[in-house]
């Protein structure tokens, strides 16, 4: 009797855990983006990530430096190694998988907060009080795509207006939700089916690498 009563209070607690909603917290502002991750009362930082902590080396015989790769350069052929053909050819492959998990994603997920603050402004009042006037019914479409997509339990968009300044600024936070159910169960579906896709790929090399082969052997003779 003892035994069925412990595994109907680990069932229990399972299935409570499957129903602790995920909660992804994000905000950007001139400070930067954030991106935390949280899980009941547990936030974890992504983006910043948390400084680590500094760890006592062994001394060791000097050696030449190397040179810290600058920001801009590291960016630059981060750009290249997306826009190189082959990065291309792999993206495209995977677009419909990327877009079926978007769609089944979009249907679940919760946004319970989404905020935006915008402070127009113009390199003169004229310009300024025109470009106003737009962007204000540009994010009334925005608004629309958004409810129309999202299932959104808060939100509040403010666009001031200054004088002052001579480029806009903006402040946004957005904080999703899903359940830790809803979220293995995604990832198990999709892991398996990315893994399916890599096979194939796997399968199509080697069958060209063999196709290849053959055709050399034939040419050698």
């Amino acid at each position: 009797m003892m035994i069925w009563i412990v595994l109907g209070c680990v069932v229990l607690a399972l299935a409570l855990l499957l129903l602790v909603p995920v909660r992804a917290k994000a905000s950007y502002s001139q400070e930067g983006v954030r991106l935390a991750l949280a899980l009941g009362p547990i936030t974890i930082p992504v983006v910043p990530r948390p400084p680590k902590r500094a760890k006592k080396k062994k001394k060791q015989p000097k050696a030449q430096k190397k040179t810290p790769q600058p920001e801009k350069e590291k960016n630059q052929n981060l750009l290249k190694t997306l826009l190189a053909p082959g990065s291309w050819k792999k993206f495209r492959r995977y677009l419909p998988l990327i877009c079926e998990a978007a769609g089944e994603l979009r249907r679940k997920i919760i946004v319970r907060k989404l905020k935006m603050h915008l402070i127009w402004a113009g390199k003169d009042p004229a310009s300024a009080a025109i470009g106003y006037g737009m962007i204000n019914g540009v994010i009334g479409g925005i608004w629309n795509l958004i409810d129309g997509s999202f299932r959104v339990k808060d939100h509040k968009f403010v666009v001031d207006l200054d004088y002052d300044k001579q480029e806009p600024q903006v402040s946004a936070q957005a904080e999703l939700s899903l359940t830790v159910g809803q979220c293995l169960s995604f990832a198990l579906r999709y892991t398996k089916k990315l893994a399916a896709i890599r096979a194939e790929e796997r399968r199509t090399t080697q069958h060209s690498k063999e196709v290849n082969s053959h055709e050399r052997t034939k040419a050698s003779h």
